[in-house]
């Protein structure tokens, strides 16, 4: 009996985020393995790669309310044995179905002054699907601690689960993108919520004098939030790039002077991990899963909310090319620790009880 994993962020605007990034990743994993079964919406956006995928009426707004009401006949037609939500909710239990859900992070529980009403509603199907799951996944240690502190979960069903870097993903891979590049530039790469911390970074970069690129999902009236409290001289340096393919994206890693990442509280972290894959070092703030993730192959920023302190650590790393090679030389040993075959073992032992345990909560 075969397993169901979601793949509708691939069909979301979660496609172009780390939500995204882990599902495609799953995808690649279990391509054309005959135990796993993927779901997706109806329509022409449908993922190819997938032999007769598992497709859903459910309407693309309200999922999870809607979920309850369509899932469980799909389960018994499709004869499912577990359902994996890779996307923060589950729906109602089903007799004989095993439920495992991914958590990513509990950024919006533990900064609701930065959430919208919409994301508040976000934390609590997290919460509350977390109370019906059998298998929770968080994606780092720090993420599954947050759960033991936000919830009354057992930790005996929690079991870490790191993502994987996409090994093509990397410097050889990289093509130049068609707008023009500063020849010196400081990169950061993801979105713009508030508990990113980009008005912070923002102002550091100005300190410095120094072209900053961000690349990510960011909507227009958000850059101008961003830009309006700035000189017009510093709003010069800043370029905003929206999203880019995974092959510019690794030519804007490769040349950057650092990589930049601010955030307030990050569950994993791909795009430092990404960054030092592709042969640049990365400034990033101490916070969430990151000391976990990076361990002592990033530069650390103790006050995320400190311009200085972010200008005096960039500063630092560009003035001194050992520190440089020291970062990368370290990171060269860290990566092979979030590699695919590792990610699927890991997938696996959650999937198909009874193999070895790869790690704990």
């Amino acid at each position: 009996m075969p397993i169901l994993i979601d793949g509708r962020p691939l069909q979301t605007p979660s496609a172009s985020r780390g939500i995204g990034r882990y599902v495609g990743h799953i995808q690649r994993a279990f391509a054309g393995d005959g135990r796993c079964r993927f779901l997706f919406f109806r329509g022409d956006d449908v993922p190819s790669g997938h032999d007769g995928p598992v497709l859903t009426p459910s309407p693309r707004r309200l999922i999870t309310l809607s979920d309850s009401f369509f899932l469980p006949p799909l389960f018994r037609r499709h004869a499912i044995s577990a359902y994996h939500s890779t996307a923060f909710a589950l729906p109602r239990r089903t007799a004989k179905v095993r439920c495992l859900l991914t958590v990513f992070d509990l950024t919006l529980l533990k900064f609701p002054e930065k959430s919208s009403w919409r994301h508040r509603q976000v934390s609590r199907r997290i919460i509350e699907s977390a109370g019906r799951a059998d298998v929770i996944m968080p994606i780092s240690k720090k993420t599954a601690a947050d759960l033991r502190e936000f919830t009354a979960i057992e930790p005996s069903r929690l079991r870490v689960v790191y993502p994987m870097l996409d090994d093509r993903l990397v410097a050889a891979n990289a093509e130049k993108p068609a707008a023009a590049l500063p020849g010196e530039y400081l990169l950061y790469v993801g979105g713009a919520d508030p508990t990113k911390n980009i008005e912070t970074l923002l102002r550091a970069a100005g300190r410095l004098g120094l072209p900053l690129l961000v690349a990510g999902p960011i909507s227009a009236q958000r850059i101008r939030e961003l830009l309006r409290p700035l000189p017009a001289a510093e709003r010069r340096l800043v370029s905003f790039l929206g999203c880019v393919p995974d092959s510019h994206l690794a030519y804007l890693y490769r040349g950057a002077m650092a990589f930049v990442f601010p955030g307030l509280n990050e569950g994993f972290g791909y795009p430092p991990l990404e960054s030092l894959q592709c042969g640049t070092p990365a400034v990033v703030s101490r916070a969430g899963a990151l000391p976990e993730i990076l361990e002592n192959a990033a530069l650390y920023v103790n006050d995320p909310l400190d311009p200085g302190e972010w200008s005096a650590r960039i500063r630092s790393l560009l003035e001194s090319p050992d520190l440089k090679r020291e970062l990368l030389a370290r990171a060269a040993g860290l990566l092979p620790r979030y590699s695919p075959a590792a990610f699927r073992k890991n997938l696996e032992c959650a999937y198909f009880p009874g193999g070895p345990i790869a790690n704990e909560a």
